[in-house]
């Protein structure tokens, strides 16, 4: 059994026991349950069922696991023969997930 669902602007797909990051969910903490309501698709023992563009009565439940920053990604721009150069650095936060249930 597996589910597609959306969060932070992206789609993931899910099966129980999964663990994945997706972008920092601000109103969590580590330990606590988070509900994906946002489910895009569900594959189980009585076939697919597709949303238009979500299901209704579908949740996927999981607990927050972790809370950090990714690696830095260096960003570095210059104009040529100007003598313009800047360098600059970003560390996206994110939010990793224990995937628990899917209910459909």
């Amino acid at each position: 059994m597996y589910a597609i669902i959306e969060t932070g602007g992206k789609q993931y797909r899910v099966t129980p026991e999964d663990e994945l990051k997706v972008e920092k969910l601000k109103e969590k903490g580590v330990g606590e349950t988070v509900e994906f309501e946002k489910v895009l698709l569900v594959n189980g023992e009585e076939g697919v069922d597709v949303g238009k563009p979500f299901l209704e009565n579908s949740v996927v439940e999981g607990e927050i696991v972790e809370e950090g920053k990714e690696e830095k990604v260096t960003v570095f721009t210059y104009k040529k023969r100007k003598g313009h150069r800047r360098k600059l650095g970003h560390r996206q936060p994110y939010t990793k997930v224990r995937i628990d249930s899917i209910s459909s």
